[in-house]
């Protein structure tokens, strides 16, 4: 789906908006970066998800099935626009929520999506804010400095080798996302050795850690790297790929050489500290252009 551009209207700059708020870093850097241009952020934070920081702002914690509140909430607020960021460490379960009217009305288009893959369930959210005229915006929207770049970000640009093993991770990682079912593939000795499944980025890099433990790749890698690309098609206002220091060690750890993400369809979350951890630990981190997709950069 297009997207507007890297940036809010001028309409919008100097609205208050909402975010989303799921754990990890990222909803926190929307927020700064929210600020950063003159708006004020609201966030609504995922009871048992969201992170202490959005308490540093205006904030409400509120369950998953509170809709009809949050749409109420937005509005006493004159909230138009959200963001969504952050992750959710396990999908609702509809009928185990205390659902409100809001949400108990959007019953059978939750089940719908709940019963598809991650780009389905968001999608469907996104669709649902927008019939009650909430406008959804992407994290790079807000925030665009989180953006990678394209070409090499840390180190010097990949050999030949890691370009070849950052080509096949990468039509890998196309083939998991016309299936709706990760981002991430891990390529090495020309070969692809691994690729997200449910568990994450995090699971599949730990994954290789025991896979190199347990005697079923060299203890030491060759021209290793993780790919993390956009699901063809896929909405950018939700769910782009991200990395950050956790990203960077456990990329060590695993004993892979770099990483490849989709240049300007990509965040890098703590920019500084994790440009930092991949120069101390030598990982070199490369924007790339996917070749094959023919939808250009973030819009």
């Amino acid at each position: 789906m297009a997207i507007r551009n890297n940036q809010i209207s001028k309409s919008h700059s100097s609205n208050p908006i909402a975010i989303i708020s799921g754990y990890g870093t990222l909803p926190k850097e929307i927020a700064l970066g929210a600020q950063a241009s003159g708006r004020r952020p609201f966030m609504v934070g995922i009871e048992g998800e969201a992170e202490p920081s959005i308490e540093e702002f205006d904030h409400r914690y509120m369950n998953l099935g509170q809709f009809g509140g949050l749409l109420k909430l937005l509005k006493e607020n004159g909230i138009s626009q959200i963001v969504m960021a952050g992750g959710i460490h396990a999908r609702p379960e509809v009928f185990k929520m205390k659902l409100d009217w809001g949400a108990i009305s959007s019953i059978p288009r939750a089940m719908a999506m709940l019963l598809g893959g991650d780009d389905t369930l968001l999608s469907g959210l996104i669709k649902l804010f927008e019939d009650h005229n909430i406008e959804v915006v992407g994290a790079h929207e807000v925030a665009p400095e989180l953006l990678s770049g394209c070409g090499p970000i840390v180190g010097s640009k990949p050999g030949r080798k890691d370009m070849q093993n950052i080509e096949l991770a990468a039509a890998a990682c196309n083939a998991l996302g016309e299936l709706d079912i990760g981002q991430a593939a891990i390529a090495e000795a020309n070969r692809v050795i691994a690729v997200e499944g449910v568990e994450g980025t995090d699971g599949l890099l730990q994954r290789v850690v025991e896979l190199r433990q347990n005697g079923r790749m060299p203890p030491v890698g060759k021209n290793g790297v993780l790919v993390k690309l956009m699901k063809p098609g896929q909405d950018h206002r939700a769910d782009m790929p991200a990395i950050g220091p956790i990203t960077v060690l456990a990329v060590k750890r695993a004993g892979l050489c770099g990483i490849a993400v989709d240049a300007g369809k990509s965040l890098i979350l703590q920019k500084e500290e994790t440009l930092k951890l991949a120069r101390k630990n030598k990982i070199y981190i490369f924007g790339f252009v996917d070749n094959s997709k023919n939808t250009g950069g973030a819009q």
